[in-house]
């Protein structure tokens, strides 16, 4: 059986993980991009795997896959969803590596061990993706041959998850920074036109900032528009063109 010893040294393959990792958290990936790099990262760290994969819980403690390499993942991860145990899980609940070496022998969960037999997934393992001390979910690598994890594939694989959950959170909180930007340079782009669109009314119809507002609500519920898009087509069509 090919194993992890016949490629890198563990000290140079630990080290090339974490500079790909050190890498990426360079990068402005975002929160897609960054768990199909993990979900890649990790299928390929372990010989006969049949995929990857990474859960993450939602506020409610309820699982989610945000990825998965392979079909087989998402059906193998759904079975513990439903069952409400499994491999993943524990890792998630009990923040440690959980290491399946062969399933069809394995009676920690035996409900999700017989449901998932028709899957052909032999063993698994999975390493609690942690923010400080809490665990918010896992990366998990499905094998199609027992006793596929060996001490350095397991090495590898806790250093990776240690960097995912960096990269994850750089790439979470990025993508929120970006959103709210957007939302908040939307809405005070939006009371800008507002606002002009209010002083067009006034010099218009010769009324006060009150008057004018009221006469923009009635005008954009008439027309069956929102406030922000009356506003706009006042102030576009009152700029001259070129402007």
């Amino acid at each position: 059986m090919a194993r992890m010893g016949k490629s890198l040294p563990i000290a140079d393959e630990l080290a090339a993980a974490a500079a790909n990792a050190a890498g990426l958290l360079m990068s402005e990936a975002t929160v897609a991009q960054t768990l199909r790099l993990i979900t890649a990262a990790a299928k390929a760290s372990v010989p006969f795997a049949l995929g990857a994969g990474v859960t993450l819980m939602d506020a409610n403690a309820r699982p989610t896959s945000a990825a998965a390499s392979d079909e087989v993942v998402e059906q193998a991860d759904g079975l513990q969803y439903d069952l409400e145990q499994g491999p993943c899980l524990s890792a998630w609940a009990t923040g440690e590596t959980i290491v399946v070496q062969d399933i069809a022998a394995d009676d920690r969960w035996p409900d999700w061990s017989r449901a998932v037999a028709p899957l052909a997934v032999a063993s698994s393992i999975s390493v609690p993706l942690k923010s400080s001390s809490e665990s918010f979910g896992a990366v998990k690598v499905y094998a199609a041959e027992p006793q596929a994890f060996t001490e350095r594939s397991r090495a590898v694989l806790e250093l990776l998850a240690r960097q995912a959950a960096v990269l994850l959170e750089h790439a979470i909180t990025a993508e929120q920074a970006k959103k709210l930007s957007d939302e908040l340079r939307s809405t005070l782009h939006s009371r800008e036109v507002i606002g002009m669109a209010k002083g067009i009314v006034m010099e218009r119809h010769r009324v006060a900032a009150d008057d004018a507002v009221r006469l923009l609500m009635k005008q954009a519920i008439a027309e069956g528009l929102t406030l922000g898009e009356l506003a706009a087509r006042l102030v576009e069509a009152a700029t001259p063109q070129g402007a």
